[in-house]
């Protein structure tokens, strides 16, 4: 849970396992992990159990990380520390304790509650979640991924009002963030706000144009919009850059038969050709998402239009 962004007078901790996936660790830190049992003072402690949680030497690397926090027991750092490599090492007990401790050498910090409510919202407690989130908030955790992750949990509850007001901080914190863009117009899309959510997504495609799910999702939301020119435009983008995309060849193929063009509508059936177990769970989101009416595969078509020639 260590991977960390400003956060007031600190860091907080942003995604679960993020300091301690990162690579084997390098012979250097190999043979600074395994000299002494005793750190000679915090930092060090802090840095051997670092270097052990990278090796996957968990146990050892809570000893150092309980050395730290002996060694400086009033520095709220290193408790929010032990509590993510127990996060990491999924052991959501003991990380609790460790945030709430934190917690209680400083009721004001920020990082605490974001650490807690991180973990209360991996174990569906979403209402505590929540609460956290709106306590770091309060005391000063204001930025684009703070308030993401607020409005992703808003959204899991179905708040989509609080979400959409959340993700729209989070892109006024980040405006050149394509991946808060695309977030908040999936929330405006779910809230049926189609018309800004398109142009939101549009924007995320400017900000990452290499990106073809954001391309495909801005055609799916200008079919929803009835601009099918524009959706089978979009469509195309994201295929010249994932070739043979079996999902997006089939909308296409969709997209021509909405508009009663069946000759290119078959030429895209055909270059779908079947499609497996994934892909048609993912076919069949997109049509529930661009409102398609269509059920069956492109090979159930082609045999239908054989068939009847």
């Amino acid at each position: 849970m260590m991977g960390s962004v400003p956060c007031g007078h600190g860091i907080i901790p942003v995604a679960m396992g993020d300091a301690f996936s990162v690579g084997p660790p390098s012979p250097e830190e190999q043979g600074e992990a395994t000299g002494r049992s005793t750190a000679q003072s915090a930092e060090e402690a802090r840095r051997k159990g670092d270097q052990l949680m990278r090796a996957g030497r968990f146990e050892e690397a809570f000893r150092f990380y309980r050395q730290a926090i002996q060694m400086e027991s009033n520095n709220i750092e290193h408790y929010i520390h032990l509590g993510d490599a127990y996060a990491y090492a999924d052991q959501p007990a003991r990380a609790l304790a460790f945030y709430q401790r934190a917690r209680k050498l400083n009721p004001r910090d920020p990082e605490p509650y974001f650490a807690l409510a991180e973990i209360y919202r991996r174990f569906g407690r979403f209402d505590a979640a929540l609460a956290h989130y709106r306590k770091a908030i309060e005391y000063g955790a204001r930025n684009a991924l703070v308030m993401f992750k607020y409005a992703e949990t808003l959204a899991v509850c179905q708040q989509y009002l609080d979400a959409i007001e959340a993700a729209r901080e989070a892109v006024n914190y980040e405006p050149s963030n394509g991946f808060f863009r695309f977030w908040l117009a999936d929330l405006l899309e779910r809230a049926g706000e189609i018309a800004e959510a398109m142009l939101e997504m549009e924007i995320a495609t400017l900000l990452n144009p290499e990106d073809d799910y954001y391309h495909f999702r801005y055609g799916l939301l200008c079919l929803e919009n009835e601009y099918p020119e524009k959706a089978i435009e979009a469509i195309q983008v994201a295929l010249r850059i994932q070739p043979q995309n079996a999902v997006y060849l089939t909308v296409l193929g969709d997209i021509h038969r909405l508009l009663g063009q069946i000759e290119e509508a078959t030429e895209f059936y055909q270059q779908a050709g079947e499609l497996d177990s994934y892909a048609v769970a993912e076919l069949e989101r997109a049509r529930k998402l661009a409102g398609i009416q269509f059920n069956g595969l492109p090979s159930e078509f082609l045999k239908r239009k054989a068939n009847e020639e």
